[in-house]
């Protein structure tokens, strides 16, 4: 009977290795990686203009492998000259802080503010004013030190006071005004020199276009591939199992039969258990239930 136990058992086949989900899960995330990789790659569209190029190149492994970019931009050799000529104004200009400039402090002539020219031109004036205003009061007959002559000469004396008032705060409104426009002249020069480096700039520089992208995609999913391979071995094995249990079972089933059977009705089934080890079901004797073994 042991021969045809194990013709159905299979020998005692065992269930199948688990799988190496560690070296599993290091091969999908190389996969991963390479991709990635791949990716980052193709990426790197290397452009060229009449105004200058944009090159990648690799430039080494970072500490994990990974490769390494530079993105190096180059000009047109017909616009390095501008280029050099704008930098180095550039820099003389952030080394020059603005300052305003040379600003006018003086007016007409060279060493005179605006109030001297306009008082000296008021002098003369003046001095004839104050010599008609004697001749006036002689005719008149008010004499000087007189009460009338006082108050005539208090009243031209007031006046050219105010005519030289006038004189200073126009001087000084002149003279500020000059030195506004003095000041934006000079920060319009300042300026431009920036804003001729930042021209040169755009042309040396262009807009690149934007290329289409290379999405990243996921490598081989060699963990999930090793895992069902694994579950699909299993649910055979288990499948085989349960098939031998069953045949087992009625084999089983079978030889109580033939304990509780007359002798010779199952005499045609010696074959199925072999000669060896006591022959067939018939040598098998029955005991009575009740009596002892």
């Amino acid at each position: 009977m042991g021969g045809a136990v194990k013709a159905i058992t299979g020998g005692g086949s065992s269930a199948p290795a688990a799988p190496d989900y560690t070296g599993a899960a290091n091969a999908t995330a190389a996969g991963n990686l390479a991709a990635a990789q791949s990716a980052t790659a193709a990426n790197r569209v290397n452009q060229y203009t009449p105004y200058g190029a944009l090159n990648y190149s690799q430039s080494g492994t970072d500490s994990m492998g990974n490769p390494m970019w530079s993105a190096t931009q180059s000009v047109n050799p017909a616009l390095q000259p501008a280029v050099d000529t704008s930098l180095a104004n550039v820099s003389s200009q952030y080394a020059t802080p603005f300052t305003g400039g040379n600003l006018p402090s003086y007016g007409i002539n060279p060493g005179q503010t605006y109030s001297d020219a306009i008082m000296q031109r008021l002098q003369p004036q003046q001095q004839h004013q104050s010599e008609m205003s004697d001749q006036q009061l002689a005719n008149q007959g008010i004499m000087p030190g007189s009460e009338a002559y006082n108050n005539a000469k208090r009243l031209l004396a007031q006046g050219q006071n105010d005519q030289l008032t006038s004189a200073i705060v126009g001087g000084m409104n002149t003279g500020l005004q000059a030195n506004q426009q003095q000041y934006g002249q000079n920060l319009t020069n300042y300026n431009n020199t920036l804003a001729n480096a930042q021209g040169i700039k755009s042309l040396a520089t262009p807009n690149y276009i934007n290329p289409a992208q290379q999405g990243t995609t996921s490598g081989a999913d060699i963990l999930g591939a090793t895992n069902a391979q694994y579950q699909n071995q299993l649910a055979s094995y288990n499948a085989s199992q349960a098939g031998n249990q069953s045949q087992l079972g009625g084999l089983f089933g079978l030889g109580a039969a033939s304990l509780m059977s007359p002798k010779g009705t199952f005499s045609g089934l010696s074959g199925l258990f072999g000669s060896g080890g006591g022959g067939s079901l018939d040598s098998i004797q029955t005991v009575p239930f009740g009596t002892g073994w």
